[in-house]
């Protein structure tokens, strides 16, 4: 039986133009979707051909060949996905001898079984856009969320937007549309 997951996930404008873009017909958002549900929401261990790992809620274990075969998308169309999904800081991506470790970012909360699940991988939309302009990217800087709390902390956060005592929801959230205290 699987059981009623829901997500709070967060994305800058120009997150959400690249993922509702689509080019060659590869759905980009479909690829961010694999990777969501792949992620554990719990500690879990990983081990694969001698090779073990603890992956934290957030993380995902699976190489592009094999998130590739699933999508049914080419191996060199999902690596070039990968690193515009990092480079705009959705998501980020380690190697290892075996697979590859992905983390997502831009979901804030999962949740599952009447419980909030906090991301401790997750970073506000106002520190993504800060590391794409580290790196770079040009952005117009005009919109941002200004309800940012540091990870870790257990006090209520722009997760608290989507994600409320009792009442799930699918949210999908540009930083266009939300607003904090801080003059937005």
């Amino acid at each position: 039986m699987k059981k009623d997951i829901y997500y709070c996930i967060v994305l800058s404008d120009s997150q959400l133009d690249f993922l509702a873009g689509s080019k060659y017909g590869i759905d980009r958002m479909k690829v961010l979707k694999c990777l969501i549900d792949a992620a554990v929401i719990k500690e879990t261990k990983y081990e694969k051909k001698g090779f073990a790992v603890t992956l934290h809620i957030g993380q995902i274990a699976l190489s592009e060949v094999e998130l590739a075969t699933r999508l049914g998308y080419d191996k060199k169309t999902v690596s070039r996905l990968l690193d515009k999904m990092a480079e705009l800081g959705i998501i980020t991506s380690e190697q290892t001898n075996r697979t590859s470790i992905h983390t997502v970012h831009c979901v804030s909360a999962w949740y599952a079984d009447n419980q909030k699940i906090l991301n401790p991988y997750y970073v506000s939309v106002k520190e993504r856009r800060n590391h794409v302009y580290e790196i770079g990217e040009d952005g117009s800087g005009e919109n941002c969320i200004a309800t940012d709390v540091p990870n870790g902390e257990n006090t209520k956060s722009d997760t608290a937007t989507c994600c409320n005592n009792g009442q799930p929801s699918l949210s999908l959230i540009s930083d266009g549309n939300v607003h904090g205290g801080n003059g937005v």
